[in-house]
């Protein structure tokens, strides 16, 4: 009988040779050769059934042979049967990996996870399965020596947070867990369930608070209070076809409240934050000025674009400054061929209203008083779309609530006659329409 080279099974017979049972101390190919020669010949003429094992007794304990595959025909052990060991079962080398808490102890048993704080330290890292430290959530094993400590209170953790921020990587006591409400199997900390799981801040309100008030501070960091979407209130700041600022209940009174400069940076800042983030144009934060009550800055586009300017120049400190600075920089050439075209619309806008005054001295005796006492508050040209008009032209003039009765007329003819006479829509300032 020969035995085949084990790379290439080419026998009549696959068994599987194991030594768990047995410590004969192999090592080296030959020796595993040497105990096979030995081996074989106690075979010839035994019955050949898949499964059925051989067995031998050594003075350290039982050989096994199990037969895992015979070839047509091959039923007993001939002198021409050709056998191919595929397999060696021994048991683990305990040397190299036992369990450094049971070898403290007087113990040898095997260790198959590893202190990686252990091995950076140069010390036996390897733990059997009763000294290791596992937490829920990760499968990271440390030392009870190295037992984690919770990030929040110190005392031992007992699970990894899987939330976004912690990447079960943060470790974690009882008292600051918080489970997945479907998935037992996942736990949060209390930073990373608010953000996965956010409540509405409403008192009461049990709705998922899915949107986060925008209103920043002087670093430009937004004040993150979340809200449902019943208990939001949205400052439209890009018009009603864009998402406008989430506000919380702290701060949904504050545009109200701010100075101009103040409701730039926000709409800015804001924009900035947002990736493909509405565009923000002088005239759309002239018609957010307006509409928090500063009239007459809302038409001075140069000092609207002044207090941008200003922004770039003095952002203040963080992140959110630092954004917000390169994202004016940014806008500035589109800012500068507005003004050129805001500053000729304006020109018109002069020309009409001076035809204006000259047409209501015109109309009858006595209505200088009405011409004198009239302001040009600001012109918007006809909004135009494919070479045609889809608005007129707005001419915005302001008059005491006392003389605007006169200068209608009676069922509106001498408005009609101004706007026939014009081309243009004359309203008073204050008219919600202005878009």
């Amino acid at each position: 009988m020969t035995t085949a080279p084990a790379e290439v099974p080419a026998g009549d017979v696959e068994v599987v040779l194991d030594l768990r049972e047995a410590d004969l101390g192999l090592t080296t190919a030959q020796a595993y050769g040497e105990l096979w020669q030995q081996l074989e010949p106690t075979l010839l003429g035994r019955p050949l059934r898949t499964g059925t094992p051989f067995r031998w007794e050594s003075q350290t304990g039982d050989i096994v042979l199990e037969v895992v595959r015979c070839g047509p025909g091959v039923t007993v052990v001939r002198q021409d049967t050709r056998f191919d060991v595929v397999a060696v079962r021994e048991r683990p080398d305990l040397t190299r990996a036992a369990c450094a808490a049971c070898a403290g102890g007087g113990r040898t048993a095997y260790g198959p996870f590893t202190c990686e704080l252990c091995e950076k330290e140069g010390r036996p890292a390897r733990l059997c399965d009763d000294h290791v430290v596992l937490l829920d959530g990760a499968l990271t094993a440390t030392c009870a020596a190295h037992h984690p400590s919770c990030k929040e209170c110190g005392r031992p953790a007992s699970f990894r947070c899987a939330g976004p921020r912690c990447g079960t990587t943060e470790a974690w006591c009882d008292a600051h867990r918080h489970p997945h409400p479907a998935d037992p199997d996942l736990d949060y900390c209390p930073a990373c369930h608010r953000r996965q799981f956010p409540v509405c801040e409403q008192e009461g309100c049990r709705g998922a608070g899915r949107v986060r008030c925008d209103w920043a501070d002087p670093a430009g960091t937004p004040c993150g209070r979340q809200v449902c979407p019943r208990h939001v209130h949205r400052w439209q700041a890009y018009g009603h076809e864009k998402v406008g600022l989430g506000l919380c209940r702290e701060h949904h009174r504050a545009p109200r409240a701010a100075a101009p400069p103040e409701l730039v940076r926000q709409i800015v800042a804001t924009a900035a934050r947002r990736r493909g983030g509405p565009r923000v144009s002088l005239a759309l934060l002239g018609h957010n000025l307006r509409n928090t009550g500063h009239g007459q800055l809302a038409v001075d586009y140069r000092a609207i674009h002044a207090l941008l300017r200003r922004l770039a120049d003095d952002p203040g400190h963080g992140n959110g400054a630092r954004r917000l600075a390169e994202h004016v920089r940014r806008a500035e050439p589109d800012w500068q061929r507005e003004l050129t075209r805001l500053g000729d619309t304006a020109t018109e806008g002069r020309r009409l209203f001076e035809r204006l005054r000259t047409l209501v001295r015109e109309q009858e005796a006595g209505r200088a008083e009405i011409a004198d006492a009239l302001r040009f508050v600001e012109y918007k040209a006809p909004r135009m779309r494919d070479g045609v008009a889809e608005r007129r032209g707005l001419l915005f003039v302001d008059l005491p609530q006392s003389l605007r009765g006169r200068f209608i007329g009676a069922k509106g003819a001498h408005a009609a006659r101004y706007r026939q006479a014009l081309g243009v829509d004359v309203r008073f300032e204050g008219d919600r329409s202005r878009r």
